[in-house]
This record gives structure tokens, sequence and C-alpha cells, in this order.
């Protein structure tokens, strides 16, 4: 594994930035609307093309394949135990219907794409970014069935199966397809155009934690003290749960940078688009938003830590 020293540079920088987008929305400086179109460009644009940009810089061969195929199975698996551990916690908390439907979503579900993109490419680089990327596949895939078939259970809206899987079709997965099928066959984006799509591409990183730390500006966290639950779904989703990976991916024949990229995918702090979801559906929006806020913060410590638990591992 890369030196701690990586992930916690990471971590500060990204913390910094997200301080940085908490600031400009609690001031005004920049507005809501204008920090939900921050949050399209980064879908839209940048994001894909620095997925482009990163894979297409590797050399694709049989084991990256097989890897591939490893991670699509296990991240899925993962997902799903992760819905698990909140429908047994939700239950044992005795949670009523707006609540749990969120709490078990809030398990599952971590912000993989904003928090988890940028500090994988960090620490493992391209290839690193390609698990990662496949792991968003298979939370995407169970966020637009699984996840919106509890949100909507809230209320008598129902959202059609098929419409939420055509959400899969979306930039981001559009850019993997494009990218997985050059990396295959060895093609490179050079010279101008190639500098153009990796330096805006390189964009996300900073724009994401803007958008992160402006989401959490609007979260009214005066009692967020007394949340005792929210500080125990942080806890055994972001440590217990991958500590407890990490001994189960070690009993399986995995390359240790797909196991971590999925170990730390897992450990990510709670999807901010839950709270989008609650409220269109009628969830509790103040339980989501203020576990969106502690896991986030709890986050730039708790990542750094699970990492250096891999280590030992």
């Amino acid at each position: 594994m890369q030196g701690f020293g990586t992930i916690i540079n990471s971590i500060l920088t990204l913390g910094l930035a997200m301080i940085v987008g908490f600031v400009c929305i609690k001031t005004g400086y920049i507005t809501d609307e204008q920090k939900n179109g921050l949050s399209k460009i980064i879908v839209k644009v940048t994001l894909p093309l620095l997925i482009i940009s990163s894979l297409t810089q590797l050399e694709f061969d049989h084991e990256k394949l097989v890897n591939s195929i490893y991670v699509l199975v296990i991240s899925a698996i993962v997902v799903l135990l992760l819905f698990g551990i909140g429908s047994v916690t939700a239950k044992i908390g005795r949670m009523e219907k707006r609540m749990g439907a969120m709490h078990r979503c809030m398990m599952t579900f971590g912000n993989v794409v904003f928090m988890a993109f940028p500090l994988i490419q960090a620490l493992y680089g391209a290839e690193g970014l390609l698990y990662a990327t496949i792991y968003e596949l298979a939370n995407d895939l169970c966020l637009w069935t699984i996840g919106v078939y509890q949100v909507t259970g809230i209320s008598k809206e129902k959202s059609s199966f098929f419409s939420n899987l055509k959400r899969l079709l979306n930039p981001g997965t559009i850019a993997f397809a494009v990218a997985f099928i050059l990396m295959a066959v060895g093609f490179k984006f050079d010279g101008i155009i190639g500098e153009v799509i990796e330096g805006i591409g390189g964009t996300t990183t900073y724009l994401s934690m803007l958008f992160i730390g402006g989401t959490l500006a609007r979260v009214d966290f005066k009692h967020i003290y007394k949340r005792i639950g929210l500080f125990v779904l942080t806890l055994l989703k972001m440590v217990i749960v991958p500590v407890i990976l990490m001994f189960i991916l070690k009993l399986f024949n995995i390359d240790e940078t797909a196991a971590a990229v999925i170990i730390l995918q897992a450990a990510m702090p709670v999807s901010t688009v839950l709270v989008v979801l609650g409220m269109e559906y009628g969830g509790d929006v103040d339980y989501c938003a203020e576990g969106v806020f502690i896991s986030h913060i709890a986050g730039l410590a708790l990542i750094p830590l699970v990492y250096y638990i891999m280590g030992l591992v």
C-alpha cells in the first residue's frame, strides 16, 4: 500500500476545499442555484472527462479484466450486505416508517462519486479509478431499484421500475463504457486534445468538494449532537463494516488494489443524493441531512483510520 501520508494529504486537501464551499454558501457568496449548476457541470462534463482521461492511460490486460469482473460481483454483494445491516439496525432501533426507510438507504449508499473518486484516484491512480467506477455501477443499480423502492414506499406515489433503470444511462456510465472500449483497444488521446480532456477532468476533485461543502452548509446542525443513532450509523458504516470486509476479502485471491477500492468505497460517507430523494417522496429529510453532515465531517478522520487499519491487516 502507498504511504499513510498520501491519504492524510488527500483528506486535508479535500477537507479544505469543502470548507471553501461551506463558507461560500453560508455567506451567500455563491447561491444555491449556482451550487446546483456546479453539480451539473461535475456530473455532465468534468467527471466523464476524468473517467475517460484516466482509464485511457491504462494498459489493458487480462488481469484487469478479471479484476473488473470480481469487483462488479463483490461490489453488488457488499451493497446488498449494507442494506441488510441497515434493515436490521432500523428494526432494532424501532424506527418509524419515514426514518426507517431513510436509515436503510443511508447505511447502504455512500458518496461513491464526489468524495470517493478524487480520493481513490490520488491513492491508486487510474487503475483505482477503474475499480471505483465499477463499484459505482453496482451502487447505482441498487440505488435506482432497491433504494428508490424503499423511499417511494413512504408515500403513495410510486416510481416506475424501468424509469429508474433509465437513470443508469447517465454521463458517468456512458463515459465508463466509452473509456473501457478505448482502453481495451489501446487508444490514447495525445496532443492538445489529450491535454484539454485531462485538464478539464482534473477539475473534478475541487469542484466536487466545493459542492459537498455547499451542501453541508444548508444542514441545520443545532441539535445534531442529540442524534446518537446517527453517530452509531456512521461508526458502523464507515469503520466496523469496512474492517469486517478487510478480513473477508483476505480469504479470497483478490487483487490488493481492487480489494482496497471496494473497502474504501464501502466506507464512504452517506450519499447526498438521498436528501433529494427524501424530499421528493416524503422521507425524514432532517434525519438524512444530519446523517450526511455527521458522516462527511467524521469521514475526514475515519477514512484515514480505515486506510491505516488496511495496512495492518
